[in-house]
């Protein structure tokens, strides 16, 4: 049997046993870790945390928008269950334009991205990746277990796409990361986190689990990258290329472009790139 059937099979079985448990109270929030926390000698309060890091409620509901009273900016420092990623050089030569920073998506495992209202308009020019929005659907039987949920999602991409006269050019990385937490009456069913962590493994290879509590922290992490050339021509309000066989909406406003892959058929590219033009 393979891991989903065998997985969905258990989570079944807990979610009814889940279904007769009313009982309990949800622990109070915790803060992991924070620094730069400093005691004044006279006694008054001090208030200028300048960095927040790893800020998970003790029962794995998400804590969001922290921000440093002085308005210094906190940023996601990463997963605590995965190690850091190295995904590696960005394929082009970035010149004398340099290499595109990175820049964040908007993360949705339960939503759909905004659709994109194709506008067309003038593509010629230099566009970096500036944001976008990427749909990463978490898997439905780890969902089916009472109290399972998504606790942190966080994406990134860079970019760069260049539209000659008759070619155009891309080069990009992205990668995403979700967190998750399934409470310990299901992952009791499937031998512990050990067991979690083997299926999340089986749908996506780059993921661990902890156990917290008897609960199971899990994140997994996925990433790519593109790099291709291709004669394109805009007709419709789509970019169309001339021999990968593939279309997008588009629409330039301003500065802003935005392109959605619509190709019939294979896999397409996930989500909604916006770039900004150089």
């Amino acid at each position: 049997m393979n891991h989903s059937r065998w997985l969905t099979l258990v989570l079944l079985g807990a979610a009814a046993c889940g279904n007769t448990t009313t009982s309990g109270t949800a622990p109070d929030a915790s803060v992991d870790a924070a620094t730069d926390i400093t005691t004044a000698t006279d006694g008054t309060t001090v208030t200028d945390v300048t960095t927040v890091t790893d800020v998970t409620a003790t029962d794995g509901t998400a804590v969001t928008d922290v921000a440093a009273t002085d308005g210094t900016a906190v940023t996601d420092a990463g997963s605590p269950v995965l190690p850091p990623s190295d995904i590696g050089a960005l394929p082009i030569d970035g010149g004398a334009l340099g290499v595109p920073p990175w820049a964040p998506l908007d993360v949705r495992t339960t939503t759909s991205c905004p659709p994109l209202a194709a506008c067309g308009g003038a593509l010629p020019g230099t566009w970096d990746v500036s944001g976008g929005c990427i749909e990463v659907p978490v898997p439905a039987q780890l969902m089916m277990c009472p109290g399972a949920r998504v606790t942190r999602s966080t994406g990134r991409a860079r970019g760069r796409v260049s539209f000659g006269p008759l070619i155009a050019d891309r080069a990009a990385q992205w990668e995403v990361e979700v967190e998750l937490f399934i409470p310990a009456l299901c992952a009791s069913f499937v031998g512990g986190c050990d067991g979690i962590q083997s299926a999340l493994r089986g749908a996506v290879p780059d993921s661990a689990c902890v156990t917290d509590g008897g609960n199971c922290r899990c994140a997994a992490r996925q990433g790519g990258a593109l790099r291709d050339g291709d004669g394109y021509v805009s007709a419709g309000n789509q970019i169309v290329s001339a021999t990968l066989m593939r279309r997008w909406d588009y629409c330039v406003e301003g500065a802003r472009l935005r392109y959605r892959d619509v190709t019939a058929t294979g896999a397409r590219e996930p989500g909604t790139i916006e770039l900004t033009r150089r």
